[in-house]
């Protein structure tokens, strides 16, 4: 037994010794003096770290334009979309229920306000028709921000909420409205020969540029639609990406 607690005071001494030796003035088996080697290595090693990432950054941010990414992925054909956006881009609603049309009413004028005459005044400018509108460096001055052209929504006609606040859905003559994603860098059309849209359907029916208004379609049917972008300077549509170019979308008007 005397054995056993002889060994057990050893042991515990020799932690406590280890932990901090009076004789040899030592913490954990080290100097203060290796210690602090070891604290300034450290420091310099996580300086040393740090300032090689700051470094990069900073080259890297030298590189990037804050109006025109460096590198972009985006297909060369925009992409196209449709409002009102329904779910998964069905349309159907009913000319003698109001509520079952009142949200694509909303959902136009939404989308629509940013294109208020007087929006667009404060906003935009009043470019030159068919004249593309380069906005060029001057020398090392970068021009920038860029400024977009005016686009009206009075350009929409029947379209437009304005002359006609129910966009035709009380009548049973919808206004569809295709909008085409920007992509950086595209002139649309070349020797004079501007882009058009048009759309496929069950229904003869001829739409009209960007604002297409259903007139005679058929009632309580499936319409499945299709509108593609067509340009003497764009490649045909990459079949990998539905909206490449194009959009489809069903459409239903039930009478009752």
């Amino acid at each position: 037994m005397s054995g056993t607690k002889e060994e057990d005071r050893k042991g515990s001494s020799e932690w406590r010794e280890f932990f901090w030796n009076p004789r040899t003035h030592e913490l954990l088996g080290r100097t203060a003096s290796s210690w602090g080697l070891i604290l300034l290595f450290y420091l310099v090693f996580y300086l040393f770290l740090a300032g090689m990432f700051i470094l990069t950054m900073y080259i890297m941010l030298l590189t990037l334009d804050d109006y025109k990414p460096t590198w972009q992925d985006r297909l060369a054909t925009p992409g196209m979309m449709i409002r009102p956006k329904g779910d998964q881009l069905e349309i159907t609603f009913s000319v003698s229920e109001t509520e079952s049309w009142d949200g694509f009413i909303q959902n136009l004028n939404t989308f629509l306000s940013s294109y208020n005459d007087s929006y667009q005044v404060q906003t935009n400018d009043n470019c030159p028709p068919d004249q593309y509108f380069i906005q060029e460096d001057s020398g090392e001055v970068r021009n920038n921000p860029k400024r977009s052209c005016q686009f009206n929504r009075t350009m929409l006609e029947d379209c437009s909420g304005i002359t006609d606040r129910f966009y035709g859905y009380n009548r049973g003559q919808p206004c569809i409205l295709i909008k085409l994603n920007r992509v950086i860098g595209m002139l649309p059309g070349k020797d004079g020969q501007s882009p058009y849209v048009t759309c496929g359907a069950k229904v003869n029916y001829t739409q009209p540029l960007v604002a297409v208004k259903f007139l005679n379609a058929s009632l309580n049917t499936d319409i499945n639609v299709e509108c593609k972008i067509n340009s003497n300077t764009l490649a045909t549509g990459n079949e990998r990406d539905k909206f490449a170019g194009r959009v489809s979308f069903k459409l239903r008007i039930n009478d009752k």
